[in-house]
Order: structure tokens, then C-alpha cells, then sequence
């Protein structure tokens, strides 16, 4: 039996927690969510901001009680919810027993994928536009992870840097290369972390890594693919097409790529490229949502909600992949719900600290 419960207790009672292939159980302590379960217990959970706002750790209960501490219907719509997903990071044990499976996650999965803590360091910075950069890093050990997953990074020894954060992987695994990882990289204005790497050139400069970690990757589905990306929302996207030219998938795809001007858009070589190669249709549709009035840009302007509501009926047999900052993930999911089928629409919800730091004050 499984089961949901919004209603508050004095305390969860103590029970033990089980994660489906991977052959961990862990105790629970009373009033602990699951996530935080996990994590003590070192099991490789997939995880970001631990408030409720990415959807990182959403999973499946199979068996037990839980209680909800906050509404997750932006992660987890009617249908999932009925279908018992959940959001480990704000489910909190109502049964001794716990049972959950968490996508991607099976038993006999290779090790190569399994999340690893390495030493790495700075092998060269690249800007591709006035507040990106590309960052190259080489790590001491081999790491395996799929296109469309993250990594966490820290800076040992600088204050401020030795909490996690978090990058997508810019570009497709490269087994010939297993010892570095390319990320995009956005200043944020008061980030610790990129104002620090876009102060001065930190190439060899030393950093921890951690990963892979998440969920967002390529599902095989025959059907066109609808990819919006906002920002550095590309990094994956970029990966997860790559990755599907390496292995020859044919399908139509269109990439709606949003951004503020034309200098922030970035890239475009790279996307051309995966244009130039692709097995079908390519749509390269890019959106500016600040252009000046008479730049030479001709172009779309607005919002790539803007694009999604003219052409959705085009797009309702696509599966959707959606990348970029909340807002913009709101707004597209919005317009996309009810027209993609939920077990075909992906999304990648890219959080930075003050986000998350709002996400954590927000009531319950």
C-alpha cells in the first residue's frame, strides 16, 4: 500500500528507508525527509536545491506513507501525483517501511555512472559571449555520465566556495577523453562562484567534483523533438542532440533558443554544426526578448512562449525538452501542458543560490 498525506504530525516516527536498484536501505529519523534520508546514507540520489523549486529528486513511491510538506504540483502534476511521484526533498515518512524507485536507477546499472568525488582543476576558460564562458576542467580520475546530467563543483579554500554548485555538461560524453568536462558558465551579478571566476583567469586553479547527478537525458520516444532552451539552458540541450547524432537518431527536431540580445546568444557555430549533421528536419529558431529598436536583427522577438503559443498545435506529437530559469520553465510548461503528453515533457529547472535562498524562505 502507498499513500499521501498533506496533514501535519507532532512527530514521523522512525522508519527505514529503501531506494530501488541500489540495494541500500537506510534508517530514517523521526521528522527527516526522504531526500535527506538518502543523502546521510550516501546513496546516489539525484538532487540540487533541496527546497522543493528544481524537481531534481522526483521519484516514485512504491511502498509506505509519506507526508508532503509543501505543494510540489508545479514538479508533479494531477496525474503523477495519482501515479505516486513524489518529491523526495519534501516528503517526510508516515510508515516505518518507505519503498521508492527513482528514475534511472536500476539494479545492475553500470558503475561508470554511478556519482564520484574527484580532485579537478581549471584547464582553460573560453568566452563565447559578454557573460559566458565556456570552463574546461580536467579531473584527476575517469567520469562517465550522460548527456543532459549535471555536475557539482567547489573551490577548496576560497570562503564562500565550499558549498556545491551545479553545471550541466556543455557537450556529449567523450569516451576517448574521460578525465575533463566542459560546462557554460553564466556571471550571475553577486554570485559568489562566478563572480569569483570571472574576476581574473583562474586556469589551474584547483576545484572539487562531484558527479554525475540527475535525471534530465534523452527518453526514446518516436516522435519529433521540441527543444527550448533559455540562457545557458543550451549546455545539456547541445549535449543531448550531440549525443543523439553519435548515435544515429532520425527524427525532426526544432531548438528554440531564447535570449535577452543578440550578443548573448551563443553557440552558434556549435549549433550549426549539429544542424549540418542531423538525420531530418532542424529548426533553429532563436528568440530575443530585449533587441534594441532598429538593430539589424530580423529575427524573432519576444518571449519563446511567444513562439510555443503560435505553433503549438504543431508541436502536440513532440516529445519537449525545456532547459533554462524558472520563469522561463513556468511560462513554457504553461503553454505546453495538455498538448504534450507528461511522460513526453522533460524539463531542467537551472536554480542559482539566490533562487533557491527564496525558494527556502517561502512558506510551506
Amino acid at each position: 500500500m502507498i499513500g499521501f498525506s498533506f496533514t501535519r504530525r507532532k512527530s514521523a516516527p522512525r522508519g527505514t528507508l529503501h531506494v530501488l536498484g541500489s540495494d541500500r536501505s537506510v534508517p530514517i529519523e523521526a521528522g527527516e525527509t526522504l531526500l535527506s534520508a538518502a543523502v546521510r546514507g550516501d546513496v546516489p540520489f539525484p538532487q540540487m536545491c533541496n527546497v522543493g523549486e528544481c524537481g531534481s529528486c522526483k521519484c516514485r513511491l512504491v511502498k509506505g506513507h509519506i507526508r508532503l510538506k509543501r505543494d510540489i504540483s508545479r514538479h508533479v502534476p494531477p496525474e503523477e501525483l495519482s501515479a505516486g511521484f513524489l518529491l523526495a526533498c519534501q516528503s517526510v515518512a508516515e510508515s516505518d517501511e518507505v519503498a521508492v524507485e527513482v528514475p534511472g536507477m536500476r539494479r545492475g546499472r553500470s558503475a561508470d555512472l554511478a556519482p564520484v568525488r574527484v580532485d579537478a582543476s581549471i584547464a582553460r576558460v573560453t568566452p563565447l559571449a559578454p557573460t559566458v564562458l565556456a570552463l574546461e576542467v580536467g579531473l584527476a580520475a575517469e567520469v562517465r555520465y550522460v548527456a543532459g546530467q549535471y555536475a557539482q563543483l567547489t573551490v577548496p579554500g576560497v570562503p564562500g566556495l565550499g558549498e556545491p554548485r551545479c553545471y550541466s555538461f556543455a557537450e556529449a560524453p567523450d569516451r576517448a577523453s574521460p578525465r575533463r568536462a566542459l560546462f557554460h558558465i553564466r556571471h550571475v551579478p553577486g554570485g559568489a562562484f562566478t563572480e569569483w571566476l570571472f574576476a581574473a583567469d583562474r586556469t589551474g586553479a584547483r576545484l572539487r567534483f562531484s558527479g554525475p547527478h540527475g535525471t534530465f537525458r534523452y527518453h526514446e520516444a518516436d516522435r519529433p523533438l521540441l527543444c527550448v532552451a533559455g540562457g545557458t539552458g543550451l549546455s545539456p540541450i547541445k549535449a543531448i542532440l550531440e549525443q543523439a547524432i553519435s548515435d544515429g537518431l532520425a527524427r525532426d527536431v526544432t531548438l528554440v533558443v531564447g535570449a535577452r540580445t543578440q550578443q548573448d546568444l551563443y553557440a552558434l557555430d556549435a549549433v550549426a554544426s549539429i544542424g549540418e549533421r542531423w538525420r531530418g528536419r532542424f529548426a533553429f529558431v532563436p528568440v530575443l526578448s530585449q533587441e534594441p529598436e532598429g538593430s539589424s536583427w530580423t529575427g524573432r522577438k519576444g518571449h519563446v512562449t511567444d513562439y510555443l503559443r503560435e505553433v503549438a498545435v504543431d508541436h502536440a506529437d513532440c516529445a519537449a525538452y525545456v532547459c533554462g530559469p524558472p520563469g522561463m520553465i513556468d511560462a513554457a510548461l504553461d503553454v505546453l501542458r495538455g498538448g504534450v503528453p507528461p511522460k513526453h515533457l522533460h524539463c531542467d529547472r537551472f536554480l542559482d543560490r539566490g533562487s533557491v535562498a527564496l525558494a527556502a524562505a517561502a512558506p510551506a
